[in-house]
């Protein structure tokens, strides 16, 4: 995987974390202009903006690793070597190639929601505000939806590895229930031995603490959003929603997603 590719991968990690720790207008502006570098892609843009980035985290990882209300600062020691592994590898062809590739992929992308049959409700609200931001029917893999089901015959495995070959985004629904099903955790495993980008949404009473979710192939570590309709799980059903728009070249009035977003948490909130 080349280094700009890595750093597509990477990148909602990377700002999850930092934002966690500070909104400086400073870091969050060279964050954004890294965003918007990616997207075009523009390599001296990139550049400038990942290198200010590496800057601000070497003078500042000191006060980092002593303030008393870090509790992962662990996640920032990898980011910081994560950023500077990418600047030391990343090359104006890696983006020429990436430019290339994301003109190429949007009709070859795919989401694939995965989750347990138990946790339908909260799958629900997800495939409402999927397709509420305009992606199709036919680019959503949710077997729980007679409108995004494997289609009649076929082994949803087969399925799968077909779209594997594809540029393949997958949303996995952690639960209790999730772990314990051996159908639910080859989707997942299937997505780490493929590297497919993925990101981590949890039901609210997930249990972080159980055994077999750290014991998972996937990066359990990785930034992710819990369902409980709080400040934090509406900023990264935001993120998710940027993610989403990238992916398949869509655009959004703030009105309408902010209707999206609120009929979201009016649903995984309903008989809370």
């Amino acid at each position: 995987m080349n280094a700009f590719k890595r750093l597509q991968l990477e990148y909602d990690g990377i700002y999850g974390i930092i934002h966690k720790y500070t909104s400086a207008p400073y870091i969050i502006n060279y964050l954004n202009k890294l965003k918007a570098a990616i997207d075009a892609p523009d390599y001296d843009a990139l550049m400038y903006s990942l290198s200010a980035i590496d800057k601000w985290y070497d003078n500042n990882i000191y006060e980092i690793s002593h303030n008393e209300f870090v509790f992962n600062f662990d996640s920032h020691q990898k980011n910081m070597q994560l950023i500077k592994e990418i600047l030391a590898e990343i090359s104006e062809q890696d983006c020429i190639a990436g430019s290339q590739k994301m003109e190429e992929r949007t009709e070859d992308t795919v989401i694939f929601l995965s989750h347990k049959s138990d946790d339908k409700k909260y799958a629900d609200a997800l495939e409402r505000f999927i397709t509420g931001l305009g992606v199709r029917n036919d680019q959503l893999i949710y077997t729980s939806h007679p409108l995004h089901k494997i289609p009649l015959d076929v082994s949803i495995y087969e399925y799968l590895r077909m779209h594997f070959d594809s540029n393949l985004f997958m949303i996995i629904l952690w639960s209790d229930k999730y772990l314990d099903s051996p159908a639910c955790l080859n989707e997942m495993g299937a997505a780490w031995v493929t590297q497919s980008d993925y990101t981590n949404i949890y039901v609210p009473d997930f249990s972080f603490g159980n055994p077999k979710y750290h014991e998972c192939a996937v990066d359990t570590k990785k930034m992710g959003a819990v369902l409980n309709g709080d400040a934090h799980c509406k900023a990264s059903m935001l993120e998710l929603k940027n993610k989403i728009e990238d992916l398949f070249g869509l655009k959004n009035e703030e009105a309408k997603v902010m209707y999206l977003l609120e009929r979201f948490i009016e649903e995984i909130t309903e008989d809370k």
